[in-house]
């Protein structure tokens, strides 16, 4: 069965604003994360795509990602032997995923509660694909 599956950039960014408002709320060194700074997070999540599609390959038939339209974004065409898996939850999960990975990038490796996350929703993706 063939799916297609659709983010908005500005969902996964939103994502990424309010983390990094939270994380600069309890600590001063940090600095806040806006929409000031979506062109570099954009490539972030481009990169974090990239990352999800190696491990997703057998299951994409097509992919898109152009953060330079107002929506659609991320756009994968998905085929699956079944069903496949609940679109919802694996957009979603995707979202999470796209979002950890960019907080990684920009707050560092140290930071193992950002790079924990980004491999909770990763696996968690490859779990919800190998289970078709």
């Amino acid at each position: 069965m063939k799916h297609t599956l659709k983010i908005n950039l500005d969902t996964v960014l939103d994502r990424v604003y309010a983390e990094s408002a939270w994380r600069a709320a309890h600590r001063n060194d940090v600095y806040t994360l806006t929409p000031d700074n979506r062109r570099m997070l954009a490539l972030k999540v481009g990169q974090g795509l990239n990352e999800l599609l190696s491990r997703m390959a057998g299951y994409v038939t097509s992919w898109n990602y152009n953060p330079n339209i107002e929506q659609d974004n991320i756009m994968l065409g998905l085929q699956f032997a079944g069903n496949g898996p609940d679109i919802d939850i694996l957009t979603a999960d995707i979202v999470e995923a796209l979002a950890y990975f960019a907080l990684l990038q920009f707050y560092g490796e140290q930071d193992t509660y950002y790079g924990t996350a980004w491999r909770k929703h990763r696996a968690h993706i490859v779990l919800l694909l190998f289970d078709q």
